[in-house]
């Protein structure tokens, strides 16, 4: 019974984070509001709940790490390409039978991607997602049970076939209300994260990060912003943002290396005045290619910068007391931060604390590594450690 439960909670932390992780977060607020979120295209949401219930179901079931499952971490991916599948085509058997088959491929192209980037220290991101959506949707076309849907097309009749005439002027009135372009694209761009392109998805998303942390909320913000300006500056076709809606580019990057896999300092976001225009370069260049192929970029620019970036830092010789990586992911630019400084002034080191034995006093060793009695295989690095007498004999019955 007890075994039962731990399952279900196993499940259940992994289902919610899986929608949190997406902001590199374990924060159930954050998890409950964009799992609502996702739902205000019901189908959308729908596909992506089920497609991160069958990724943590199948991890759990193959045996894979535990905490890694609990963590959103092989389920974020299936995730987003089931809110993909959802918003694009229409309801049905073949849709629910290769919903099943796209999830559980994503989550395989996870498990392969964790495997080679985990050995450099590297976090692997979306990039299953951008697999797992890109074979979709190049498939899709093979599949003539597979119709493409209608939906977001004509928004208005949806709307009135929902609420009638008064969720329509509800809607006209909250988007006039959001009337700055910048304010609104920005907004957009937070709701194309989940699939959902409407302000109240942008809006709702930005509450939820603003509770789970003030820092990746202001980073969002600081982001887009650089990226607005480079547009302006360097006369890039700005209007690109309001109708591709790839902005989460540069809000994701901007927490990222702002205040997730490196500790928030002025260095972090001085770095990303640098940083943002690599990954504009990245975006408008590879617009061309897939335009070409008839594919959606999505998040790769997000990726390709990011991952290179960690990548150049990690093979520092010196790496310095400026722009320090994450030593053990928190997950809240907050809770990083202050163990960074709790490090520094207790052990005086970022990255390591020493350690010693725990005792105090003189103490003898019976059986030190690679004893002949029991320290053997995983414990063969082990010290038994005993305390002498006066008479150099340890203590017996009542002497």
């Amino acid at each position: 019974m007890e075994s039962l439960k731990q399952s279900w909670r196993i499940l259940t932390d992994g289902f919610l984070n899986s929608y949190a992780q997406v902001f590199f977060s374990d924060d159930r607020k954050l998890g409950w509001i964009l799992l609502f979120v996702s739902f205000i295209d019901v189908n959308a949401g729908l596909s992506g709940a089920i497609a991160a219930i069958v990724s943590n179901l199948a991890a759990q079931l193959m045996g894979f790490d535990t905490w890694f499952t609990k963590k959103g971490y092989y389920g974020y991916n299936s995730l987003l390409v089931g809110l993909g599948f959802g918003l694009t085509f229409n309801v049905g058997p073949a849709f629910f039978l290769l919903l099943l088959v796209a999830a559980l491929l994503t989550f395989f192209f996870t498990i392969a991607f964790q495997g080679f980037f985990f050995k450099y220290g590297l976090p692997y991101l979306s990039i299953p997602f951008l697999l797992g959506i890109w074979l979709v949707m190049m498939a899709s076309a093979e599949f003539s049970e597979l119709g493409l849907s209608t939906r977001g097309i004509f928004i208005h009749n949806e709307l009135f076939a929902i609420g009638g005439k008064g969720l329509i002027d509800g809607v006209s009135w909250f988007d006039e209300w959001i009337s700055h372009e910048w304010i609104r694209t920005y907004l957009f761009s937070l709701g194309a994260i989940f699939f959902q392109y409407n302000l109240l998805a942008g809006l709702l998303i930005a509450i939820g990060i603003l509770l789970y942390s003030r820092i990746a909320f202001t980073l969002s913000i600081y982001g887009f912003m650089l990226a607005w300006g480079f547009y302006h500056i360097t006369g890039a076709d700005i209007s690109v943002l309001g109708y591709s809606y790839i902005g989460f580019n540069y809000i994701l990057t901007s927490i990222a290396i702002g205040g997730f896999f490196i500790i928030p300092s002025r260095w972090s976001y001085l770095w990303l005045i640098w940083l943002l225009p690599m990954v504009i370069m990245v975006t408008l260049s590879l617009q061309k290619l897939f335009a070409f192929l008839q594919l959606g970029l999505y998040a790769l620019p997000f990726n390709v910068v990011v991952i290179t970036f960690l990548y150049v830092l990690k093979i520092r010789i010196k790496p310095g007391h400026r722009l320090i990586e994450t030593p053990v992911q928190l997950f809240s630019p907050e809770k990083n931060l202050y163990q960074l400084r709790t490090n520094v002034n207790r052990f005086h080191s970022i990255d390591y604390q020493p350690i010693g034995l725990p005792v105090i006093g003189e103490w003898t060793v019976s059986q030190a590594y690679d004893g002949e009695l029991t320290h053997k295989g995983e414990w063969a690095q082990a010290l038994d450690l005993i305390i002498l007498g006066n008479n150099k004999k340890q203590f017996r019955g009542g002497r």
